[in-house]
């Protein structure tokens, strides 16, 4: 079966490869060609110009452009600091895209960070960030360790972003929905378009005030569940533990999953043709076992109009083996395919993009923008996998 595998994906590379060296045209071409636009490209009318000017060249149709980055606001807001990151002179980023993208038939969707709200050593300048406001909301691991007491450093020896914010906590996601909400009524954004809707990895989140809303339905604290040694049930079936354990498990999924259609049923009520979509981990067991992203019973729910995977690894066959693994069931159309450019060659992207091409995924995602701007031989490579003459 692996040889088999590594066959099929050789097979692939080698078409990919060949229909690049023979033609510049293919029968096929993305329907629907997006970018992730990282908020530090947005900081001024000439970036933004360069960047709708670029989409539009490039046969793009839509842009994820980051509006929130770290529990702050790249737009005017009454609930969410201004970011540090760029002068508050009036500029509107948000405001200029939706004007200068719409005529030019460029959907905008505004892309939050959700969970994720610090990661830098240095603290936020604004005392109302939710940093100071509000440390009792931040995650905390099995050890019991609080996210806003450690470092950088810490961060990356655990293999997570920074400070996240806790799904259990019922303030938290009312918070986030309201940070939605304004964006939603106050623009006419194409898209909310949702990232870090997950907790850090599957030994979050211990937070008290989570843990005490467990341990009242179910008269166990969760932290004992997190224990190898379970001496602490004894006389208790093992069946009964692993239940308890399962319903651990469905408890934090089913925070994110509440957010997920508390912001669909906000974004409803503005009668308002907005597509709700949500960056995730490639993976789909993976997302839904270790992150507590069950983002494809999302997508069988309609909680969101579609997921993007970041299936940004550089392996093909690895590539390949994340789209095997998202549920037949679901519509092509509600998975628009992430694909990596910041740590692959133009020739591995070209091949994932005829991997996703091949296994019936039309809607293409690139990160990002910046890679793709500053490289000019970069895209017209791509270009190669797509029916479009001018390359």
């Amino acid at each position: 079966m692996k040889n088999t595998k590594k066959y099929r994906i050789g097979a692939v590379v080698f078409t990919a490869l060949f229909l690049f060296l023979i033609s510049p045209l293919r029968a096929k071409e993305p329907q629907r060609m997006a970018m992730w636009v990282v908020r530090d490209q947005i900081k001024s009318p000439e970036s933004i110009d360069k960047i709708i000017d670029f989409a539009q060249r490039n046969g793009f149709t839509d842009l994820f452009v980051q509006m929130r980055g770290r529990g702050d606001a790249f737009y005017p807001s009454s609930i969410v600091p201004h970011t540090q990151n760029m002068p508050k002179n009036g500029f509107d980023p948000l405001k200029y895209f939706l004007d200068n993208a719409h005529p030019k038939n460029l959907k905008i969707h505004a892309w939050l960070n959700m969970y994720l709200l610090w990661s830098s050593d240095d603290k936020p300048l604004d005392k109302n960030h939710l940093y100071y406001q509000h440390p009792e909301w931040m995650s905390v691991d099995a050890d019991g360790v609080k996210d806003i007491n450690r470092k950088s450093r810490d961060f990356t020896r655990i293999n997570t972003e920074g400070i996240y914010l806790s799904p259990l906590i019922p303030e938290v996601n009312d918070h986030l929905v309201e940070v939605v909400k304004e964006i939603v009524e106050n623009y006419n954004v194409d898209g909310i378009h949702l990232d870090y809707i997950r907790y850090p990895k599957n030994c979050y989140d211990f937070n008290e005030i989570g843990r005490k809303r467990f341990k009242d339905i179910y008269a166990v604290d969760p932290i004992l569940l997190s224990i190898s040694n379970k001496s602490f049930f004894s006389g208790m079936e093992v069946k009964t533990i692993e239940n308890l354990m399962e319903k651990w498990a469905d408890y934090r999924r089913d925070a994110i999953t509440e957010l997920i259609v508390d912001i669909r049923e906000t974004i409803i009520t503005t009668r308002k043709p907005i597509a709700l979509s949500a960056a995730v981990k490639p993976d789909p067991l993976e997302a839904r076992n270790h992150f507590y992203q069950d983002w494809e019973k999302w997508l069988k729910l309609n909680y969101i109009d579609f997921s993007v995977p970041m299936n940004y690894t550089s392996n093909a066959e690895l590539f390949e083996d994340n789209l095997l693994k998202i549920d037949p069931l679901i519509t092509k159309e509600k998975i628009w395919m992430g694909i990596g450019v910041y740590n692959q060659g133009r020739y591995e992207a070209l091949t994932k993009i005829m991997v996703s091409f091949s296994s019936g995924y039309d809607h293409l995602v690139f990160f990002s923008y910046k890679t793709l701007a500053s490289q000019p031989n970069y895209f017209p490579t791509l270009h190669k996998a797509f029916s479009i003459e001018k390359y």
